[in-house]
């Protein structure tokens, strides 16, 4: 009974231990987001993303966001502010079709297990509070 309580009790503690490391991470780290993704749903204003945007190759590094598709190339410079539930994160486009350099967008990030949940706006001062994507761009991705 003694060596059934011992275990119980270690268990409880590791697990203790888990959440308590995984509350930290959440509140004082940054996601690790690097690596490549697959777009599995998006909202840009309230519409819905068409299939074609989920073709396209969504890459992460620990500093640039890379996108192609279509015949199009975007590469995002980001930084991310762990101080926040969820995380802010602040883009500017440094490479793109003609007249997207330099444009800028605030945002928020989520990332749970392989998924990642990115909402931004390109208003000044309008970062989104949620990922509903009524009056931002929202999508969610799925690590390949």
């Amino acid at each position: 009974m003694k060596t059934t309580a011992a275990i119980a009790l270690g268990f409880g503690l590791c697990v203790s231990m888990g959440l308590a490391a995984r509350a930290q991470e959440k509140k004082g780290e940054a996601p690790k987001l690097e690596g490549k993704y697959t777009l599995t749903a998006g909202t840009i204003k309230g519409n819905k993303i068409d299939d074609a945007a989920k073709k396209g190759s969504y890459a992460f590094t620990a500093d640039r966001i890379t996108i192609e598709g279509m015949g199009i190339k975007f590469v995002m410079s980001y930084k991310l502010d762990a101080k926040t539930t969820p995380p802010n994160i602040d883009m500017e486009i440094l490479e793109g079709p003609e007249g997207t350099k330099g444009t800028k967008a605030q945002g928020i990030v989520e990332k749970k297990g392989d998924v990642v949940k990115l909402a931004y706006s390109t208003d000044k001062d309008k970062r989104p509070k949620d990922f509903d994507g009524k009056d931002s761009f929202s999508f969610e991705l799925k690590k390949k």
